[in-house]
């Protein structure tokens, strides 16, 4: 009996010290916009690969 009482606890503590440590992140990265690298934008848009290009920009628009 003693047993699953203990793992409940356990359990129930594991849970909390997640969601707090999620909460904590949240709380932390709220409102933060992304850091821009403009060293990693230069690479990608120097790698990226233009060849169906013209497919996205002649679709035409719906709605």
């Amino acid at each position: 009996m003693m047993g699953d009482e203990h793992f409940s606890l356990i359990l129930s503590a594991v849970i909390i010290v997640a969601l707090a440590i999620y909460v904590r992140h949240i709380v932390y990265t709220a409102g933060k916009d992304r850091e821009v690298d403009p060293e990693r934008v230069q690479r990608i848009m120097r790698d990226l690969d233009y060849s169906h290009l013209d497919r996205v920009m002649n679709r035409r628009r719906k709605g």
